[in-house]
């Protein structure tokens, strides 16, 4: 498949991730950035609320339960705007003018372009897959979606192996939605959704972030369009590292949550909405936010505190009285709250990080921008350094530096395998995997680098007219828009040095089908994609997932007896997986052969896609055919085996 043929896909993508989003903000009266902004995040929000309503009545899950949704919550936010319209806008003295259209569009295309030229020679062709153990999980579960018509968060655990458990399923929601409407393979659909999904929700919102620091004029929205591309986690480390597709969508969607949050508590620029208008916005993006994924939720609250704490503070030095007391309160409520949050709204701990991690080295690689062995990010390093001590020599919104040092004190302590309670109390949010949190470094990093870029920027420009001023001739009106262009371009040639080169190198080696690759070896695609020849639509297949032996369910639509990770569900399956291969002497084996419909054996070797060897299921040692099993096809080492042993 060719990416010219993805173009109808790319047109359902753009439709389901900024329709909604734009129709509600059109309906409360955003304009231009704002509006462009949160479209995004509204949208996920619309597609999460929708699958849950769709789940409730029942009905499948399509383009039709989200367009209900889109009008229903529209048409409510049309009528609150027209009944309290003066509650959400309002005029705000000495506050900068809007940004005109064209430099909006421009900073976004400075932003988007280059990321996704780097997406692009990434993935190499559409239907090429991120080699690495979660996504067994995803694209099983995107083919679990569409057999079931069933994209609820609250039941998308276990893959209807057991009883349906929570799983935040937005991403899955919106590429689900993509792979139906557009018809292509749900490979592509990954592909073509993450593309929109990152150079819109994502670069958009770190023009968004910096603009309510900086009000949204054309230089630091420029700066915030070359930093978005300048951040080596972030967004090309989360394409394949797990890969962890739903915290990516997570991490796309807070810069523009900061900035409401920033917004809200005006920590920034005054804008020209009041805090009800603001509020109405974190609520409208706050459920796509929970359920991409919850533990940015903590992300939100642990990066916003900065602000919100020093707002806090410069209002309880200037109130006195009552107001004093009820800022001290607020205070100590927020804080309270999220230390209840942030204890309580974690995963089960769990030890697969114990004995990983350096933080000695983590604290210069939050220095240098080079996370996880990279090399210094050269741009975001410089700017942040600029950025830093500009703000302590005006004594203006330090708050920002706090931020860059709250996520990084979140990603060195994570990295601190030494002091494991502390490291779980601070990390465990995330499971004690600094992989993810380094992605928050560079939303944490954006405005104060944004900053210095700008500040250097200024210095730059202000040099050049006076080098320009030793001539007799006046300046002309376009000097000035041809050195920010230059300096433009010379910023997206340094962004990606060093950091960013290796970290799309390494995503770029984990996009090919290879014979050695870990997930799937392109013996064993090729099998995959024969299986329709050989095995009935409702038969099940066993095999050891972390060979890639459970993608049978996404590649060729045949039920996987276990569809992810490592435990059976079921007694019967772990009788299967444990003892399949005594199936001639054992009647209880072949019962539960015939009770799961369990007739073919996929075996793909023992290559993990962890590296090293997989631990091979003791029941499925011996494929010979005096064990009970037929060979049916065989590419390279890869096989597929029919059960014949049991009467």
């Amino acid at each position: 498949m060719s990416w010219a043929e993805t173009l109808p896909a790319f047109a359902v993508a753009i439709l389901v991730v900024f329709g909604p989003g734009l129709a509600w903000g059109a309906a409360l009266g955003l304009r231009r950035l704002t509006l462009l902004a949160l479209a995004g995040p509204f949208s996920i929000t619309a597609v999460v609320v929708s699958a849950e309503v769709a789940a409730l009545a029942g009905v499948d899950w399509s383009l039709a339960p989200v367009l209900a949704v889109t009008v229903t919550v529209g048409a409510a936010l049309w009528l609150l705007r027209r009944s309290f319209g003066q509650l959400i806008h309002g005029e705000v003295a000495n506050a900068e003018p809007l940004a005109r259209w064209a430099p909006v569009l421009i900073a976004w295309a400075v932003a988007a372009v280059p990321v996704a030229a780097w997406m692009f020679w990434m993935f190499g062709v559409p239907e090429n897959i991120a080699q690495s153990h979660d996504n067994i999980f995803h694209l099983n579960a995107l083919r679990y979606i569409s057999e079931t018509g069933n994209s609820s968060s609250l039941t998308l655990g276990y893959l209807g192996s057991r009883e349906g458990t929570f799983y935040p399923a937005g991403w899955h929601a919106v590429v689900s939605l993509v792979m139906a409407t557009a018809g292509i393979p749900l490979t592509a659909a990954i592909n073509v959704a993450n593309l929109v999904l990152i150079t819109g929700i994502w670069s958009l919102g770190c023009l968004f972030l910096v603009s309510r620091l900086t009000g949204e004029r054309t230089m630091p929205l420029l700066v915030a369009a070359v930093l978005s591309t300048a951040y080596s986690s972030f967004p090309y480390l989360l394409l394949e590292f797990g890969v962890v597709y739903p915290f990516m969508l997570s991490i796309a969607i807070l810069p523009a949550a900061l900035g409401v949050v920033i917004q809200l508590v005006g920590a920034g620029t005054e804008v020209p909405l009041r805090w009800f208008g603001s509020l109405l916005l974190l609520l409208g993006l706050l459920p796509g936010l929970l359920l991409a994924h919850p533990s940015s939720l903590l992300s939100l609250l642990a990066l916003a505190a900065p602000a919100i704490l020093a707002v806090a503070y410069a209002r309880f030095r200037s109130e006195r009285g009552r107001r004093r007391l009820a800022v001290a309160a607020g205070t100590v409520t927020f804080v309270a709250l999220s230390a209840v949050l942030w204890m309580t709204v974690r995963p089960a701990r769990s030890t697969n990080w114990d004995q990983m991690g350096d933080a000695g080295g983590a604290i210069s690689e939050v220095v240098f921008h080079g996370p996880l062995g990279r090399p210094i990010a050269l741009l975001a390093a410089i700017l942040t350094a600029v950025g830093a001590a500009v703000v302590l020599y005006l004594r203006s919104h330090r708050w920002v530096i706090v931020m860059y040092l709250v996520a990084g004190t979140l990603f060195v302590v994570g990295s601190w395998q030494e002091a494991p309670t502390l490291r779980w109390i601070v990390a465990g949010v995330w499971y004690n995997d600094y992989f993810r949190i380094s992605a928050m470094l560079a939303p944490a990093g954006m405005l104060v680098a944004s900053i210095g870029g700008v500040a250097l920027a200024g210095s730059l420009i202000q040099t050049a007219r006076r080098v320009r001023s030793t001539r007799s001739a006046p300046e002309p009106v376009w000097f000035v828009p041809l050195v920010t262009a230059v300096l433009v371009v010379i910023g997206l040639a340094v962004a990606p040095l060093f950091a960013v080169q290796r970290a799309v190198s390494e995503a770029a080696y984990h996009y090919r089908y290879t014979e050695e690759s870990r997930l799937l070896t392109s013996d064993e695609l090729a099998l995959l994609q024969r299986l329709p020849e050989h095995v009935p639509a409702d038969a099940v297949i066993a095999g050891q997932p972390l060979t890639g032996a459970a993608l049978n369910y996404a590649f060729a639509g045949r039920r996987s007896l276990l569809p992810f990770g490592t435990s059976p569900a079921t007694a019967e399956a772990r009788l299967i997986f444990d003892e399949l291969d005594t199936m001639r002497e054992n009647p209880e084996v072949c019962a539960a052969v015939r009770s799961t419909n369990t007739t073919f054996v996929l075996d793909f070797g023992t290559d993990s896609v962890h590296g090293g060897d997989a631990p091979v299921f003791s029941g499925l040692r011996d494929l010979s055919p005096s064990a009970g099993f037929e060979l049916v096809d065989r590419e390279g080492d890869a096989a597929l085996y029919k059960i014949v042993g049991c009467p």
